[in-house]
Formats: structure tokens, C-alpha cells, sequence
């Protein structure tokens, strides 16, 4: 199989919120209407490991009970402490040896309050890298956004969260054609990580099969 070339970026899974808004500025690749995919990789990279599971568990289970085989990224890509431990290359391996044909990625594009750094450890990457929506591939999208969290008490101060989700075709012949969906949803006032990260992964779920993205 001809595997994309990179992009750039990576997951960051957003975790939070006790009120999230439905999908918005949704973009969808000129002439994709659908496709059954027989197995889909589910990421979100968050060193919150409680909320990343709770958010690829969700979308596994959800997909499931419409017949929809998908499985969460953990042992494909496993929690990292350091950037070192992953490469463009290394998620693309995963891809292709856990022969997965479709991949959805869910990434934090934007934090709207400023006071939001109040300890943790830094952030590998950037949240926003200006990235458009073409000459990607998923390796490098989640590679560049695979950034490591802050802890929970960072978040608590943060109130509104932007995050993005994109469906990849891992199958498609050439990087433009490997992101075929994409959409935004706001988080607001994050308290419970686990309940939040549910709650999108709903959100998300919904969007992608009332629109037949995913079928």
C-alpha cells in the first residue's frame, strides 16, 4: 500500500467540559459523500490517560452498535512522557500494520482564555500550527499536534476550548486525498475531564453518521 506522506500534527485530545456545542464550520473534501470503512484507528493524544480512553472507548462503542469496526490507539500508540518516543514515521507504521483503512483524530485547535498557563509541564508542539487542510496525511497531523498536556488543574482554568476532529482516509493514493471531514465544536467550562471527553466523543459520533461521512 502507498502510504501518505505526513502532515503535521497531532492529537491532542481535548478533555473537557460540561457544555459542548454541536459541530460547526464542518469541511468536506470535493466529491466524498461516504464510505464504509472496515477498520478505523480512534486517537486523542492527552497525557490525561483517563479522558484519552474515555473519549477512543466512547467512539469505539458508539461506532460499534452500528456495526462499524474501529478501535482505540492505545496499544497502536501508546501514551508518550517524552516527543522523542514517536515519530511521523512510527504512526504510519502503526496504521499500516494494524491494517487500519480510516482514522479519526480529535486535536485542541485553540484556548480562548489567556490565563490558561498555570503550571504543568510545556506543551510539545503547537495547538494551532496554521496547518490547511491539504498536503497532509494523517501521520504528520497527528505528529505535530501530539503534544504532551498539561494536568488537570491547568485546564480547570481555562473556559472555552475549540477543538477539531478529522476523518482520514488511510487508504487514499495521495496526501490531498487522505482527509476527507473535518468540524469544530466548542467546549465551555470544563469540569469533570472524563464526563467532557464523553460527551464529544458523542458530539463528534453524531456528526459523522447523521451526514453518512461514515457508513
Amino acid at each position: 500500500m502507498k502510504t501518505l506522506t505526513i502532515i503535521g500534527a497531532a492529537t491532542l485530545l481535548l478533555i473537557a467540559t460540561s457544555c459542548g456545542s454541536a459541530m460547526k464550520n464542518i469541511w468536506t473534501k470535493e466529491g466524498y459523500t461516504g464510505k464504509h470503512y472496515n477498520k478505523i484507528l480512534v486517537l486523542g493524544a492527552v497525557r490525561n490517560l483517563d479522558s484519552r480512553t474515555v473519549f477512543e472507548n466512547t467512539v469505539v462503542k458508539l461506532l460499534a452498535s452500528k456495526g462499524i469496526t474501529a478501535e482505540n490507539s492505545l496499544k497502536a500508540i501508546p501514551p508518550i512522557e517524552d516527543i522523542n518516543q514517536i515519530s511521523e514515521d512510527k504512526i504510519v507504521k502503526a496504521v499500516e500494520e494494524g491494517n487500519y483503512d480510516g482514522v479519526i483524530v480529535a486535536s485542541l485547535l485553540d484556548i480562548t482564555t489567556k490565563d490558561a498557563r498555570e503550571g504543568g509541564s510545556p506543551i510539545y508542539g503547537s495547538i494551532n500550527n496554521g496547518m490547511g487542510y491539504y498536503g497532509f496525511g494523517y501521520g504528520g497531523y497527528i505528529y505535530a499536534n501530539y503534544n504532551t498536556m498539561y494536568t488537570p488543574d491547568y485546564y480547570r482554568q481555562v473556559q472555552n476550548y475549540v477543538v477539531e476532529t478529522r476523518l482520514f482516509d488511510a487508504k487514499a493514493k495521495s496526501v490531498k486525498n487522505a482527509m476527507v471531514w473535518s468540524g469544530e465544536s466548542k467546549i465551555i467550562s470544563p469540569r469533570s475531564f472524563e464526563m467532557a471527553a464523553e460527551s464529544y466523543a458523542n458530539t463528534v459520533v453524531k456528526a459523522l453518521l447523521t451526514s453518512q461521512m461514515i457508513q
